[in-house]
């Protein structure tokens, strides 16, 4: 299943991040732009990797298309305002990594604004800005991990950067498959050094009275595509007073690529926010921010990374609470758990980047070769399983103490938070009432077909659950039991009932199971929990009337889309076109002054919103949660949300399919890794001794070799004089007597036995010691 484009959608657009437009690396001339683009971000080009070029560049002319002064960063309905009281521009904040140059952005409109006094009204009145809020975009918050800074499939690293940094406009994203690209998507460049953030506050001062809380918006994208850069943080935090600050993070390949071993242990992406919330606490102070009251929130992957974070051990004694919109950390496809699926993933990219080997450590140095602009154009799918990329747990392939997941997120919330290690005090989740549809809508085979879906194509999508599950042991008995749950019970063969069956079927299966079960485990865990059921439908968006509420209906509605300027937004939404209603503009105001309210208090309505509006936390006994269809009196608690379906996908699929318990190689004790240095220490040591044994011993027999030749060759070289001929000298002395009278007439012949006791030739001029010396081995040989 092409799982990455069931998420996108066309022209009318729902936000289901991620855009880009794939250019070539920067050069030295786009520094030239000018400081003002035709929108607020709309530059024809962007600085690529020249991450330590950047010295005093907001000084700088720069160039490109031009905006007159504020009015690119701000309200364009307020225009006649802002020019003539010409307010304040730029703004710098100091900060230990240097000083960054922001800008004002004056909004127009406001929550609460009567309507004679609203841009657009057709009173003349003066438009005045409500609002003013400071931007900081493109702020570095770690090193570029690049190749040749050795940081490809590496940890992430702190900025080294320290100096003027020009903050007034949005820096590449990361790289992203192509069909995720376009101006219109408002992503105009991809570059492998992406690790930047945007940061949304209503007063840029550490002196402030009462810091404002954090709210960290984490992008969706199936941990494939996206970008912080798309959500204008803008009215939210100038509205309802907190610190908005959204992200890039490492996709795909780059960011979550693993091979179940200690080669890329993976979670690199993870790592990336780790390192953001990191930044954060070191230095959101002097933008306003509480570094104590850190609120992630975000959709689908993004729902998935926060609570992630909210469980890792690296991360959870920093986060106070989580907004999860559609998606959490326990869904089937929110990580890898599968060791032999890691595996098998990481050799069909291998295949598909060229670098088949058997050996994971020499695959992962070939992915390193390959240029950044090759990462993202090969098209990599997994054959089974959800997701080809996403967290995984590294346990067994991190140093102890450094596992993002020390196990699967799901036995990590089974077994409980230690009590002092967590900070983590809120939970709040929830779902559209139809997430599926935009999986629908961006289906291009449907999309052929008018979108109508007939019951031959329900069977297509039921076959491709077989992969999704690897259901090998009892595939019909699973396609059964999906026809079962989602085939038309009364008119099999009604397209309309059809078409909600699949939109069904995608919603439960991908958002309502994953929410259900979070939910439940935070319950456990004795983390106040509420939930949500979106089912207010924008029909100011003029979506077809099929697709319902789709997925991510909340980013017009959490970033406070009904009063802001559609140039805040990207242009594949068309919402120059969109006439808000006043029940978006009351629902807008609910979800921001709710989300605001739960990052600063815990929770969503500590008063009652529009006088009725009174959200409770979920019970373990009802499982209540809000049911949001106006901001009337029709907003009101239910109970046991689709508890059918969630027990389907939860617990009845798994028994159905066999899925075996992951096997993971053995967890290291507590000082295993000092046993292993002990025992490497060891068997070096046990080396070295039998080496230098082996050496003594050759030494040993070499010498002794050398000795016996030597005294062998002495004895060669000596022919001693026969007994019998020198006898004499030792016999009674009657014989030498006799021996001695006939020693005068012996001649010279008479010692032929005895001539080599003395020296004679050459040698009897030599020194004694040298003329008796034994010969050398090339001498060696026999007299006869």
């Amino acid at each position: 299943m092409a799982i990455a484009s069931l998420f996108i959608l066309g022209l009318l657009g729902l936000h289901y991040h991620g855009a880009l437009s794939a250019t070539s690396d920067s050069t030295s001339s786009q520094w030239n732009r000018p400081i003002y683009g035709t929108s607020p971000y709309d530059a024809s080009s962007y600085p690529g990797s020249q991450y330590y070029q950047q010295e005093n560049q907001h000084s700088k002319p720069i160039s490109g298309r031009l905006l007159e002064g504020v009015y690119g960063h701000s309200d364009r309905r307020c225009k006649q305002a802002l020019e003539n009281k010409r307010p304040q521009e730029l703004i710098t904040v100091e900060t230990k990594y240097g000083s960054y140059a922001g800008r004002i952005s004056y909004l127009c409109d406001a929550p609460g604004l009567p309507v004679w006094s609203r841009p657009g009204s057709p009173s003349n009145r003066l438009i005045s800005w409500q609002y003013e809020v400071a931007v900081f975009l493109g702020i570095p918050y770690a090193r570029p991990p690049l190749t040749e800074h050795g940081l490809r499939f590496k940890s992430p690293q702190p900025p080294s950067y320290k100096g003027s940094w020009s903050a007034d406009r949005f820096r590449p994203s990361c790289p992203q498959p192509s069909q995720y690209t376009g101006a219109d998507k408002m992503i105009y460049e991809v570059n492998e050094d992406c690790l930047y953030l945007n940061i949304y506050t209503p007063k840029a001062s550490e002196n402030k009275e009462k810091p404002s809380p954090v709210m960290i918006y984490i992008h969706d994208g199936n941990f494939i595509h996206g970008s912080g850069n798309r959500f204008p943080g803008h009215m939210l935090a100038a509205s309802q007073d907190v610190v908005v600050v959204t992200f890039n993070y490492r996709l795909g390949i780059l960011g979550f690529f693993a091979t179940a071993d200690e080669s890329s242990p993976g979670n690199y992406g993870i790592l990336d926010q780790i390192q953001l919330i990191h930044w954060v606490r070191e230095n959101i102070r002097k933008f306003g921010g509480d570094p104590e009251m850190i609120t992630l929130f975000g959709p689908g992957a993004g729902a998935a990374s926060a609570g992630i974070l909210a469980i890792s051990p690296l991360s959870r004694k920093y986060i106070k609470r989580v907004i999860a919109q559609s998606g959490s950390a326990v869904a089937p496809w929110a990580s890898i758990n599968e060791p032999i699926m890691i595996r098998n993933m990481s050799i069909v990219v291998g295949a598909a980047y060229g670098c088949s080997t058997p050996l994971t450590r020499n695959l992962v140095e070939c992915l390193k070769s390959r240029s950044s602009s090759d990462i993202p154009i090969a098209a990599v799918a997994n054959q089974v399983g959800w997701l080809p990329f996403a967290p995984v747990p590294d346990m067994t392939t991190r140093p102890l103490g450094t596992e993002v997941l020390p196990d699967t997120p799901e036995v990590i919330l089974q077994k409980g938070f230690p009590v002092d290690d967590i900070h983590l005090d809120g939970y709040l989740t929830g779902v559209t009432r139809d997430e599926g549809s935009a999986m629908v809508y961006s289906d291009e085979e449907i999309k052929l077909n008018d979108y109508q879906v007939t019951l031959e194509t329900l069977e297509e999508k039921i076959e491709k659950y077989l992969k999704i599950y690897n259901a090998t042991l009892n595939p019909e008995a699973f396609k059964s039991a999906l026809r079962f749950m989602y085939t038309p019970p009364v008119d099999p063969t009604n397209g309309t009932q059809i078409r909600q069956g699949l939109i069904d079927m995608y919603t439960d299966s991908w958002n309502v199971a994953g929410v259900d079960k979070m939910m439940k485990l935070m319950v456990k865990n004795k983390i106040k929990t509420y939930m949500y059921v979106l089912n207010y439908t924008i029909e100011s968006l003029h979506w077809p009337r099929w697709m319902g509420v789709p997925h991510d209906t909340e980013y017009f509605l959490i970033s406070g889309a009904p009063f802001m300027d559609d140039q805040f937004y990207p242009k594949m939404y068309h919402l120059d076109r969109v006439k808000w209603k006043e029940d978006d503009r009351n629902m807008s105001t609910f979800f921001m002054k709710a989300w605001a309210d739960f990052a600063r208090h815990g929770d969503p309505t500590p008063v009652a919103l529009f006088n009725n509006i009174l959200w409770k936390p979920v019970d373990p006994a009802t499982l209540q949660y809000l049911s949001v269809n106006t901001t009337n009196y029709t907003s009101i608690m239910h109970r046991d949300y689709k508890q059918r379906e969630a027990k389907f996908w939860n617990e009845y699929i798994p028994e159905l399919v066999g899925q075996p318990k992951p096997i993971w190689p053995p967890l290291y004790q507590p000082i295993e890794g000092e046993l292993r240095m002990y025992r490497a220490s060891l068997w070096a040591i046990v080396a070295i001794l039998v080496i230098l044994t082996f050496i003594s011993a050759l030494c040993s027999c070499l010498y002794c070799k050398a000795k016996r030749d030597r005294v062998g060759n002495a004895a060669l070289d000596y022919n001693f004089p026969d007994i019998t001929a020198i006898g004499t000298q030792y016999s009674a002395p009657s014989t030498r007597a006799n021996s001695e009278i006939s020693l005068s007439s012996r001649t010279r012949a008479d010692y032929a036995q005895t001539h080599k006791l003395m020296p004679s030739g050459k040698d009897k001029y030599k020194p004694i010691d040298k003329a008796f010396r034994p010969k050398t081995h090339r001498d060696r040989q026999t007299r006869v």
